[in-house]
């Protein structure tokens, strides 16, 4: 199978890659749970130690704390899409063919093995294929066909 799909930057489209990367690491959503935990028994502790007032104060500050950091991750995305001219300005063209991916930008081409790809991600309305743990393209699952789709699933997936 042989077919080709040409990705046009966007800043909405890439958020969706970093939130979609930052989400699928290893042990992410382990850590999460461990910290909610550690967390909840903590306000507990407090509650039973100093009294409700002391623990819902100590709730408030831990919410403000994560929203803030979920504030400065938003930040670091924006700025990593505004310093990157070459991620912006340049549509990337994926060439899927039996032997490989071939990935073109308007700064040249790489050919990459599908054994050489690190992992595809999948999420309800897109594939990221990753070429290193941070790095990789995607796109709407809406440009392929359900063929098309298919391929990607058993060609670029481990």
């Amino acid at each position: 199978m042989d077919f080709t799909i040409t990705i046009k930057p966007s800043f909405e489209e890439y958020k969706k890659f970093n939130h979609a990367v930052r989400i699928s690491q290893p042990g992410r959503r382990m850590k999460l749970v461990v910290t909610a935990l550690i967390l909840l028994a903590l306000a507990g502790f407090f509650w039973w130690m100093l009294g409700f007032k002391f623990a819902c104060i100590a709730c408030a500050i831990w919410t403000l704390a994560a929203a803030l950091g979920l504030l400065k991750a938003q930040r670091s995305v924006r700025k990593a899409w505004d310093s990157n001219a070459l991620l912006r300005e340049n549509a990337q063209i994926l060439r899927f063919t039996d032997d490989g991916l071939e990935v073109t930008t308007g700064n040249g081409s790489a050919r990459v093995d599908y054994d050489k790809i690190y992992r595809l991600i999948e999420t309800k309305t897109h594939f990221y294929i990753m070429t290193a743990i941070n790095a990789g393209s995607g796109f709407p699952k809406e440009m392929c066909t359900p063929e098309q789709q298919a391929f990607i699933r058993a060609h670029c997936g481990r």
